[in-house]
């Protein structure tokens, strides 16, 4: 059973904190809830029936589980708790953890002086090229690719992300960073292995783990069991334990920046068989949920993270860098919430211009400064083009093979800088 377990401040606690004082003394509540609930509209609360399950109160942040959870009970985050936390959290020392449940909750951010001849050493950078695919044929079981016959383009978005994830990883080691893909290899997942060697080997286990969780359904269980086809397998179970795999990665290593990786398409050009005139850039990070995507503990747990920590402040200014210096170097149009369904329906517009809250799995499980960047619209005229040649520079040693575009390397460098002039406008 879930409970909510606050965890006072003892003597260990204390030494680490070198001198910085937690203070238990009374908290202007109404202060508190004021700032968070500012901080609730703003970038979390897309639907207003998210206040019947999490609010605020003079005691405190009060979680009260929607009736089809019942492995809960309800419970109160005391305000000197999140108080406290967040003065320490300010000081940037220590990587200070709260509980809910056996699910542990972790506040960390640290910096060190930079080398200024290589700007990103002692840096840690998480980098997640978006899919999987690698061929044609993996490609359509993702629902993946475009393809426009007349023009003989085909364009697989699981390679053109990680080529891109690639070239930016010797970009950035080159600068001091230490990099982590989530995968690097066409056609292998974040678990190290394609999906027929996941189906053999894993499939059976994480299915039953799932269950037991209550992820997944009796009848879910047995259909993906029994009836299920590869493909529906794919689609309904394993694409979404891949990307909880992608976010435990990325939590373990515990970057100082994330930058998911990902091509887009115009959603209004139906199966992406021919070129479309559209094309923007867009990033996004998290916050904007809907009452029912707090149906688990999971996803309140994030939801209070992404609350009571500055992890979405810091995603809108890292996300800025990125989204400028890919509209410049790209010669790409920011997005506005007008230039697409889903930003207007699913998401909530940020201060920054083409940065947006939205709910997605990493930008709600992946932990610290966030940005998931959508750098073009792949079935654009020009794009589609470019993007489908095999005339990049850059050695088939980097990209594990992959032949790719100028457009691609463009796009790495793109990519590249954001993160530079982020990490040089934060350095002292």
């Amino acid at each position: 059973m879930y409970k909510f377990i606050i965890a006072t401040w003892c003597l260990s606690l204390a030494v680490m904190l070198s001198g910085v004082e937690a203070s238990f003394a009374q908290v202007n509540s109404d202060s508190l809830i004021a700032v968070y609930t500012q901080k609730m509209q703003k970038y979390l609360v897309k639907d207003n029936s998210i206040y019947k399950i999490i609010s605020l109160c003079k005691a405190g942040v009060d979680i009260n589980p929607p009736e089809s959870d019942t492995s809960e009970l309800g419970s109160i985050i005391n305000w000197n708790v999140v108080d406290d936390l967040l003065k320490i959290q300010l000081k940037e020392k220590i990587n200070l953890t709260f509980v809910y449940g056996d699910m542990a909750v972790g506040i960390s951010e640290k910096y060190s002086i930079r080398d200024s001849l290589k700007p990103l050493l002692h840096y840690k950078i998480a980098l997640d090229p978006g899919h999987i695919a690698g061929d044609l044929a993996t490609a359509k079981m993702e629902k993946k690719w475009v393809e426009m016959k007349k023009a003989k383009i085909q364009l697989i978005e699981g390679e053109l992300a990680l080529a891109t994830a690639l070239i930016l990883k010797k970009k950035l080691e080159a600068e001091g960073a230490t990099v982590m893909l989530t995968r690097d290899k066409p056609n292998i997942s974040s678990f190290g292995i394609d999906f027929k060697k996941w189906k053999d080997s894993l499939f059976h286990k994480s299915l039953d783990s799932a269950y037991a969780r209550g992820d997944v359904s009796f009848e879910e269980r047995n259909f993906l069991l029994k009836k299920a086809n590869d493909t529906e397998i794919f689609r309904r179970f394993f694409l979404l334990e891949e990307m909880h795999e992608r976010a435990r990665k990325i939590n373990e290593f515990h970057p100082d920046l994330t930058l998911v990786i990902h091509y887009n398409v115009d959603e209004t050009n139906k199966n992406w068989n021919k070129p479309t005139k559209k094309d923007f850039v867009m990033a996004f990070v998290g916050g904007s949920f809907s009452a029912e995507e707090l149906d688990k503990p999971e996803a309140r747990i994030d939801f209070l993270r992404l609350l009571l920590t500055d992890d979405i402040e810091h995603s809108i200014e890292f996300s800025k860098y990125i989204v400028n210096s890919l509209s410049e170097k790209l010669d790409v149009p920011v997005a506005l919430d007008s230039c697409a369904i889903y930003l207007r329906d699913n998401c909530i517009t940020t201060s920054v211009n083409g940065v947006f809250c939205r709910n997605l799995t990493l930008t709600r499980m992946v932990k610290g400064t966030l940005c998931y960047g959508e750098s073009l619209y792949q079935d654009n005229i020009k794009e589609c083009k470019a993007l489908s040649k095999k005339d990049a520079s850059t050695p088939l040693s980097v990209t594990n093979g992959i032949k790719t575009s100028k457009r691609v390397e463009e796009v790495a460098k793109a990519y590249y800088e954001g993160i530079i002039n982020y990490v040089k406008k934060k350095t002292p």
